[in-house]
This record gives structure tokens, C-alpha cells and sequence, in this order.
């Protein structure tokens, strides 16, 4: 009995030994490149069940817009000095609450799908200065937006405009309240007039004036995207291929124009990248990011990246020929000479850069500050009286910032997932270990094994 019991532990350890060790041995070699396999199958947005479609489907990191509104506070002196700079006084921030849905999903052969991007914003007073219902007095972009499609028409047909510019009151300013400024709209009798002129350069594609209007809760408003779904090939997931069925916009020549980069929610892991790109319907272009150093999230390491570029970008072609430039919020970057002309600019690096955080193995957005801002050119333009004494200045009217930043739950998920792999490998090390551990035992049973053997020998 007693040897019996002595063998079957030694040929049990033995078996027990050999398959720990080849187990982990496999589980070290194999486990990464498997564990990373069907991770990136489930970022990936290639059918419904995935956990990166659920996500990207309805983005559930909480996701907020705060918008600065420049109150212009000398425009009468403006107007009738030219000596005199425009002064603003920066008024906000107005928050709200952002969040996105996609509709209409549409899954082609050509691992892309289709889609439509509905936004809605709730104002959130709380975390607000100041409410929607206070006035403010702004440029008139009417005005501004008007003069600038005619600058270049006949004499004659500029003073009739400044005929109607009179006989309804309109100056280069205007008094609204906020909301009417963002998201309510307000109605002026010169979008009425500029329709009935009824010259093709003019096609305002609004009945009322408001910075977003008719944005809130519009799917369609922001056009169509066709994007990669990253089941082929986890690198161009995200990637915006066309936009509006097109992979070049009309409004920029040559490489400008090419539809590129993410929509900046859904990422290919981009790994040790200098420079990712990020794809703006508003700007009807792409925006690109360059890599500055890295950040810390909930304990989680991304890499930063930053937009670097200087001055102003001219987006007019793709706001329907208004005088429309981005810049960063306050001129920060840009020339000096837009400073100058103007009074009130404060240009901060803490608060008007614009930064994104990305976990550099799988791509997922940990923190970002998005911060442009919009500005009209307003020029000087004779035969119209209103605007034929101001000095050619960027009016800069209002900037915003979108905020995100990985909550805590994701912040979870997204360390198992990244401790995943090192799990994976140290099971394997430890499967291992034990092993060895059990051939070490295994050899000690043999040696006594042997030993009693030989002493049994001696005793007959």
C-alpha cells in the first residue's frame, strides 16, 4: 500500500509538473498576442455586439460645452472714430450639458459604415455665469456677413443695401440675450432683404440668426460620415473617409481639401504617433494634433497632444461666404497684429490651448479640452455708411470649450483592460513556477524512492 501510494504521488506530481510548465510556457508566448487579438475586435465598431460600438453608439463620458460671449462695449465710438479700437469684455462662461448619439448606422462590405452625428446641448445654470436671458451687445453679423458677399458689387447696388441698412435701423452692433445669441435664434428683416436682393452670392441658409441654431438635436445638421470600423484593420479605426459622400471638400485646394482623421471620440490606438489628425465638420477640414509630452488620468498614462498652429483659419467658403476665421480663444498664437487692433484680449495657455489625452494601446480618449474660437472680419466697405468709417478689424465674437474627461467606472474598465495582458503573462510565469516547483518535488520523491530501494537490497 505504502508504495503504491509513493508512486502514484510521484507519477501525479510528474503529470501535474509537466503540464504546469507547458502551460505556462504557452500562456507566457501565446497570451499576449491573443489577449490583444480579441481586444482589438471589441474596440473595434464592426457589428452591434462589440463593447466599441456600444460605446462610440452613445459616448458615455459625460461631455460639457462652456461658451465665452465677447460683450463689445464701445461700438457707437467705433463707428464714428477711427482712431478708436473695438473693446470687448469677455462674459461667461454659459455651460452646458453635451451629448452625442449616432443615427442611422449603416455597416458596408468595405469595412466602413455610415452614419449621422445627433448633438444636444441643456444649458446647466449651476455651473454657469450668468443666465440665457441677459442681453449682451455683439457685432452685428448680419451686417458683417451681408457687406462682406457685396463688398465687391457695383456702387449702386451697395447703397440700396445702405438704403435698407437705414430705413430698419440696422448698425454694425446689436443687443440680443444670450440665448437668442446661441441656441433660440432671433429674427432680423435684413435675412428677409438680402434673400429678396436675390444675388447669387447670396445664400443664407438660415430664416433667423443664431450661433447654433437648429443644431440642437439635429441629426442631420452636421452632415453624413463614412468611417472605418477597425475590424480589418485596428489602425484606421475611427477614420473618417467621407463626408457628404465625398473624401474631399470643395472649399480647400489640393491636400487641404482631403477628409481625414477621427471624429475625436474614437481612436486607433496610436501607440508612440507624432501627430494624429482630427476631422471638424465645422471647419469643413481637419484639425491635426501633435504629440507634447504626456498625462495622468484616474492613474491612467496617455500621450498629450496639442494644436501648435499660429494665427487664424479662414473657414468663409464653408460658412456660406460669411467672413468666418477660427482661432485659438483670445488670439493665443496668433499674430500680434489681431491683438492690436483690438482691446480686452487676454491670451492664457492654461485655459485657451487646445489638449487631447489618449491611452497610447487602445486608443480611448482620456481627457480633452477642445478651445476655438469664432471671429468675423469686418471691413471697411464704402457705400455703406455703417461700415465705411470702421478700420478692417477681426471681431472676435465668442469662444468655447468642449470638455470630457474619463469618468470612474471607465477609468475601471479601462485598467483591466490594460492590465489584461500583464495578467495574462504572469499567470503563465506563475503557472510556471508551480510547476517547477512540483518537478522539484517530484525528483525528492525520486531520490527517496531510490534510496529505500537500495536500502532494501542491503538489508536482504
Amino acid at each position: 500500500m505504502s508504495c503504491c501510494s509513493i508512486t502514484c504521488a510521484k507519477w501525479t506530481t510528474l503529470s501535474l509538473s509537466v503540464i504546469l510548465l507547458i502551460l505556462g510556457i504557452v500562456t507566457v508566448i501565446k497570451w499576449n498576442s491573443l489577449f490583444h487579438y480579441f481586444e482589438m475586435k471589441e474596440l473595434a465598431v464592426a457589428s452591434e455586439n462589440t463593447e466599441g460600438f456600444k460605446m462610440w453608439k452613445e459616448t458615455p463620458i459625460p461631455m460639457y460645452m462652456e461658451v465665452y460671449i465677447f460683450n463689445w462695449t464701445n461700438p457707437d465710438k467705433v463707428e464714428k472714430y477711427e482712431t478708436i479700437k473695438p473693446s470687448f469684455v469677455e462674459m461667461g462662461p454659459y455651460t452646458f450639458y453635451e451629448h452625442h448619439i449616432r443615427e442611422n448606422v449603416v455597416f458596408n462590405d468595405n469595412d466602413t459604415l455610415t452614419y449621422f452625428n445627433k448633438r444636444t446641448w441643456k444649458f446647466l445654470p449651476d455651473q454657469s455665469v450668468g443666465t440665457l436671458d441677459e442681453k449682451i451687445t455683439v457685432l452685428n453679423p448680419i451686417v458683417a456677413i451681408v457687406g462682406n458677399l457685396i463688398k465687391d458689387e457695383h456702387y449702386l447696388v451697395k447703397r440700396a443695401l445702405n438704403f435698407f441698412l437705414e430705413e430698419k435701423n440696422e448698425n454694425i452692433a446689436v443687443t440680443k440675450t444670450i440665448g437668442d445669441l446661441l441656441f433660440n435664434g432671433y429674427d432680423d428683416p435684413l435675412i428677409n432683404i438680402a434673400m429678396k436682393l436675390n444675388m447669387s452670392k447670396i445664400h443664407l441658409p438660415f430664416k433667423k440668426f443664431g450661433w447654433f441654431v437648429d443644431r440642437n438635436g439635429s441629426a442631420t445638421y452636421d452632415g453624413v460620415y463614412n468611417m472605418y470600423t477597425g475590424n480589418k484593420d485596428i489602425s484606421k479605426l475611427g477614420i473618417i473617409t467621407e463626408w457628404n459622400y465625398e473624401s474631399q471638400t470643395s472649399y480647400y485646394p489640393d491636400k487641404c481639401g482631403l477628409i481625414n482623421g477621427t471624429s475625436g471620440e474614437l481612436w486607433y490606438p496610436p501607440h508612440s504617433s507624432e501627430e494624429i489628425s482630427i476631422f471638424a465638420s465645422d471647419m469643413c477640414s481637419n484639425v491635426k494634433l501633435h504629440r507634447n509630452g504626456s498625462g495622468y488620468v484616474h492613474g491612467i498614462e496617455g500621450n498629450c497632444y496639442e494644436d501648435l498652429p499660429t494665427g487664424v483659419r479662414n473657414v468663409s467658403k464653408c460658412k456660406f461666404g460669411a467672413p468666418a476665421f477660427i482661432s485659438f480663444p483670445h488670439f493665443f498664437l496668433a499674430d500680434p497684429i489681431y491683438l492690436n487692433k483690438v482691446e480686452g484680449m487676454r491670451p492664457d495657455a492654461s485655459k485657451h490651448a487646445t489638449k487631447l489625452l489618449i491611452e497610447p494601446n487602445t486608443g480611448l480618449p482620456l481627457k480633452v479640452y477642445a478651445a476655438f474660437q469664432l471671429n468675423l472680419l469686418l471691413e471697411q466697405t464704402e457705400g455703406i455708411d455703417v461700415l465705411s468709417r470702421i478700420n478692417t478689424t477681426m471681431m472676435p465674437c465668442f469662444w468655447f470649450v468642449q470638455k470630457a474627461e474619463l469618468s470612474d467606472d471607465l477609468a475601471r474598465l479601462a485598467k483591466l483592460m490594460l492590465m489584461g495582458g500583464n495578467l495574462g503573462t504572469y499567470t503563465g510565469y506563475g503557472f510556471i513556477g508551480i510547476g517547477a516547483l512540483l518537478l522539484l518535488i517530484y525528483l525528492i520523491i525520486l531520490k527517496r524512492s531510490w534510496r529505500d530501494s537500495d536500502q532494501e537490497k542491503l538489508i536482504t
